[in-house]
């Protein structure tokens, strides 16, 4: 991948992801059959990650002077393929329409829309979502967030960095494979506690999963580079 030919770069900020395993049986009816589910320590994981992402610009074009932010609430899980790793999204919720549109028909994402608030509080972060996409059920989420310890860097070997330092997705569009790969510096994370008032998210999962608290980790500002999807299969 020639570094210099990154088409999109995305600030993602205040994001927070939250991670439960899974058992690997129980997410393949809902991974294509061309993806092997990764897993660590013999357990699949499924995450919820909200966040807020701004100065969206494509390369060698200025910010946009409109819809150049949005807030995203993605529901997503980790497979290879032929021996690659990356993230498979299984829903991408957002709430701007247009960008909603376009990352479905160009990139073959299953983006929704949604109609979202973030809020910053005195000891952290509100977020709601109440899907209302057409055809869909609207999946509420609401959740708060605070932090519980200064920012580091995930160690290779951990489990963090097993979750978080993933620099592609895979999709699949009219039965072929893509790979969209990402670039960006590692993550600086701070551990978090989540409290979950509705997940309507996941209701395709058993609910027994999101008994347990998840592990939770919010970094406050990761700059990304997106590059031509490439197609793999």
């Amino acid at each position: 991948m020639d570094r210099n030919h990154w088409i999109m770069h995305q600030e993602w900020n205040d994001l927070i992801f939250m991670h439960w395993p899974v058992p690997a049986e129980v997410l393949r009816p809902f991974i294509p059959s061309a993806f092997t589910i990764d897993q660590y320590n013999n357990s699949a994981w499924i995450a919820i990650v909200p966040f807020r992402m701004q100065n969206i610009r494509f390369r060698a074009l200025p910010s946009l002077p409109f819809g150049n932010q949005l807030l995203e609430l993605n529901v997503r899980t980790y497979v290879t393929f032929k021996g690659e790793p990356g993230v498979y999204f299984i829903t991408l919720d957002a709430n701007h329409p247009l960008g909603v549109f376009l990352a479905r028909t160009l990139f073959g994402l299953p983006y929704v829309h949604a109609k979202m608030r973030m809020d910053q509080t005195e000891t952290g972060y509100q977020f709601t979502s109440r899907r209302v996409h057409k055809n869909y059920p609207a999946s509420h989420f609401h959740a708060s967030f605070h932090t519980v310890s200064n920012p580091v860097h995930a160690q290779p070997g951990s489990l963090i960095y097993w979750l978080t330092e993933r620099y592609a997705l895979w999709v699949v569009k009219r039965s072929k494979i893509y790979k969209g790969p990402i670039l960006h510096k590692n993550w600086r994370l701070q551990k978090a506690e989540a409290d979950i008032q509705m997940n309507q998210l996941v209701d395709f999962l058993p609910p027994s999963i999101f008994k347990t608290k998840p592990i939770t980790y919010f970094s406050k500002s990761l700059h990304t580079r997106i590059f031509p999807f490439e197609r793999k299969g």
